[in-house]
């Protein structure tokens, strides 16, 4: 470790991370993820509106996720403010994550320091295939390697100067913000509580534990608690609809309803390093590849086992870093594996490794040839990585722009498909609610207490009635609108939509049809 006068200064850290973050922001263009298109925008600007009590699921699954983080983002959109923008907004937690990645890449490994070795490790960094494609969107992946990365640059950067208190709170409260405002952000906390275990002496242990506990409660309670409140009070399920199988809310299936179709398992929780390497769908929606993740174990491991006797007799706070940083990411990988398996979870870690390959890399280079050696892996490195395209746009001013056509009085809107439409429902007049009857959470064939809802109110309403949807329209769910007596009665009318192709469909009753659920039937 390097004394308090050797300290690196962080202007080289945060001049580097400013221009890569501004030139992949720029390069890449504005979000328009599947994401964004369906909940992130919706559900901040339906609660502005005081429309998410009257529409249903229109975000399908996804409606009730914490919408905290994405306020800001629909208060600039509603604002009409352009594209580019808003875009510099989003990216503003990835320049926070990347500036204290390589800033405590600095503290770790001094001796080489440059700034060359800052902008190798930045470009290692943001060419990643997690974190380029999630600088600038709506994601909020970023955000979480934000609150991450500083917690970790603070628990290392205590050097043994601060008791436990004044280094876990911080730490425990950094983390439970970030789990708090994006549930996924609990694996790092798990890698905290493993760094904090090793992170001194045994008889201060149960203090650096209580610390990291107070603030990870405090953390969490402030920015999930008046969330989760808001859905105990609606539907008896703070985490609505997650975890149903143990709040048996009426309003959804007894189901955990958590996505695990990239979760490894067997034998494959142990090869995800090498399964990394293949283009694949193993741990995405798209196809990705990307050796960070083994380079970054191997550094680890050689960081580790380097002269590690001699080191810690020399400086026993420097191994008692390194012993933080392992813990961290093993713990933090071992859970993401064990509960999630969706690459872009790794934000913050595959950052973290990225500037342990480039440090160790330069540590053990030792010639004056160092520097097109580096560049040359990291060209290599760009070469075999395959970043997912979650959907990009040239920039826009309004950024996102909906405009539908002239609706009838007491107009209902429908939604029965996959497709991520709930961003067009904000631009409806508030009085025309929206309610999705076939989505990823609602089916006619599941009598939840919203499905029997929507279904009641469908029955009961008297004026007119449409049918949103794509353009073109999920085949797996075409119809789905019929199994509530309905069918389409009239050529569909174009939306002007800004992120997709979109259209409004009249619907007209089929007036034999029967109720799906019980007691949802309209009065003769």
């Amino acid at each position: 470790m390097v004394s308090d006068k050797e300290r690196p200064a962080w202007t080289s850290t945060v001049v580097v991370a400013a221009l890569l973050i501004l030139l992949a922001t720029f390069a890449q263009g504005q979000d328009s993820n599947w994401d964004l298109r369906n909940y992130h925008l919706y559900t901040p600007w339906a609660v502005m509106d005081g429309r998410l009590e009257g529409d249903i699921a229109a975000a399908q699954l996804q409606t009730w996720h914490n919408p905290t983080l994405d306020f800001p983002f629909a208060a600039m959109v509603r604002a009409g403010l352009p594209g580019w923008l808003i875009s510099l907004w989003l990216a503003l937690p990835a320049f926070i994550a990347l500036a204290f990645a390589l800033n405590l890449m600095d503290r770790l490994w001094p001796e080489r320091n440059s700034r060359f070795r800052t902008i190798m490790a930045g470009l290692v960094a943001v060419m990643g295939a997690a974190m380029l494609p999630s600088i600038g969107t709506t994601f909020n992946d970023a955000f979480v390697g934000a609150g991450v990365l500083a917690a970790l640059w603070w628990a290392v950067d205590a050097d043994g100067r601060r008791g436990p208190w004044a280094t876990w709170l911080p730490v425990g409260l950094l983390a439970g913000v970030a789990a708090g405002l994006k549930l996924t952000g609990a694996i790092y906390c798990v890698g905290f509580i493993a760094a904090a275990l090793v992170a001194g002496p045994l008889r201060s242990l149960p203090w650096r534990i209580l610390a990291l506990a107070a603030g990870g409660t405090a953390g969490a309670i402030a920015t999930a608690g008046p969330w989760a409140l808001h859905l105990w009070a609606e539907h008896g399920n703070p985490l609505f609809p997650y975890f149903n199988q143990w709040f048996q809310s009426a309003d959804a299936l007894p189901i955990a309803h958590n996505d695990d179709r990239f979760r490894p398992r067997g034998l494959d929780a142990v090869l995800v390093p090498f399964q990394l390497l293949v283009d694949s769908r193993r741990f995405s929606e798209s196809k990705l590849a990307d050796p960070r993740l083994l380079l970054g174990l191997v550094a680890l491991a050689i960081w580790t086992l380097r002269d590690r006797a001699a080191s810690e007799a020399a400086d026993g706070r420097s191994g008692n870093a390194r012993r933080m940083i392992v813990a961290f990411v093993l713990a933090s990988y071992a859970t993401w594996v064990y509960v999630y398996g969706i690459y872009r979870y790794l934000f913050a870690l595959e950052l973290l490794l990225s500037v342990i390959v480039v440090a160790v890399l330069t540590e053990k280079i030792h010639t004056r040839f160092y520097k097109p050696i580096l560049v040359g892996a990291l060209l290599i490195l760009v070469a075999v990585s395959n970043r997912p395209g979650w959907g990009r746009q040239s920039f826009s001013t309004p950024m996102v722009d909906v405009e539908f056509p002239q609706l009838p009085p007491d107009s209902m809107v429908l939604l029965a498909e996959d497709a991520p439409l709930a961003h067009a429902v904000v631009f409806l007049p508030r009085a025309v609610p929206a309610l999705s009857i076939a989505n990823n959470f609602m089916s006619p064939e599941r009598c939840t207490g919203l499905q029997a809802e929507a279904e009641r109110r469908i029955a009961h309403h008297r004026g007119p009635l449409f049918l949103l949807r794509e353009a073109k329209p999920d085949a797996s769910l075409a119809g789905a609108y019929n199994a509530y007596g309905l069918v389409l009665s009239d050529a569909c009318l174009p939306v002007q939509d800004s992120l997709m192709k979109v259209e409004l469909c009249p619907l007209t009753r089929n007036p034999v049809a029967e109720a799906i659920c019980p007691g949802t039937a309209p009065d003769r």
